[in-house]
């Protein structure tokens, strides 16, 4: 009798045993939250990338600030990198100058941020070279095939060439060519380009205005000067009592009849279902003589 209750007991004590194993649960990760995070190259950049066309310049300089991004979350020291990519050219740090009249701390301090300059851009010129195949990514096929073909590819594959490969994307992007000869060809294309823009019928005036800002910046790199008028200029400083002009007071008024005259531009091509009131307050006040692009 003794010995049952001894083995009821026993029997007990593993059941317990067997329901507190039961009881204890694993710490399951949150996949749901971690898949909220991109943490593939091609989900972080989704939407993005380089091509040819209408969008091309404007997709183009969101994509660089999307790299630029994705460098500093990456890299080590990743904002040095950004600020390349930025630029479009190698930034390198700046250089510690050590006084000639210096103390042994001083000097001492000086040699420590010496190593760490060389550390900084050696971690510079890897994270840039580690971006090429990156930027190959982006690129549609049209591009792609383009740089392949070009005469420069096989030295900026072997060198692996980020900025290289940037500046040769930038100018199929803007121009549709790599080649000097189509120059008269881009500018016109360029031209049509940005006079066919136009407000499309939900798309906001910020995107608007980023998309005309990127198409003027294809003529700015073609240098195709769009209202530069010299006899312009003149006259808007003849009514500041400015008869005769610097080249520095000529140049800073050419900038501002350019700059009025795109403003011009920019307003007739918003949607006039939308701000047709707006339109027809330009058209009244140039018909009172007054200057429509410098309403409030």
């Amino acid at each position: 009798m003794k010995k049952e209750n001894e083995d009821e007991k026993l029997q007990g004590a593993g059941n317990a045993q067997l329901n507190g194993k039961q009881n204890f649960k694993k710490k399951h990760h949150n996949n749901k939250q971690r898949g909220q995070e991109p943490n593939t190259a091609g989900e972080f950049f989704k939407g993005f990338g380089f091509s040819m066309g209408l969008h091309g310049p404007e997709m183009y300089q969101k994509t660089v600030h999307k790299v630029g991004l994705y460098a500093s979350m990456q890299f080590k020291n990743g904002s040095d990198t950004t600020i390349c990519l930025l630029e479009e050219k190698l930034v390198k740090p700046e250089i510690p100058v050590l006084e000639e009249e210096h103390t042994a701390h001083e000097k001492r301090v000086w040699e420590y941020r010496m190593n760490d300059l060389l550390k900084t851009k050696k971690q510079l010129e890897g994270n840039l070279r580690n971006l090429f195949m990156v930027l190959m990514s982006l690129c549609d096929s049209t591009i792609k095939n383009k740089i392949e073909n070009t005469s420069e590819y096989p030295k900026l594959m072997k060198r692996l060439d980020t900025l290289g490969l940037l500046s040769i994307i930038k100018k199929l992007v803007y121009t549709g060519s790599t080649n000097e000869y189509d120059v008269r060809h881009n500018k016109a294309t360029a031209l049509l380009n940005l006079m066919n823009l136009q407000q499309e019928k939900f798309q906001s005036v910020q995107d608007f205005r980023d998309q005309y800002l990127a198409m003027k910046k294809v003529c700015d790199v073609l240098e195709l000067c769009i209202g530069r008028c010299e006899s312009d200029a003149r006259e808007l400083l003849k009514k500041k009592n400015v008869t005769n002009p610097t080249d520095a007071q000529l140049s800073k008024a050419m900038d501002q009849v350019e700059e009025e005259l795109h403003a011009i531009i920019f307003m007739y091509k918003m949607d006039r279902h939308k701000y047709s009131n707006i339109l027809d307050q330009m058209e009244n006040d140039m018909l009172q003589k007054k200057n429509p692009s410098q309403r409030p």
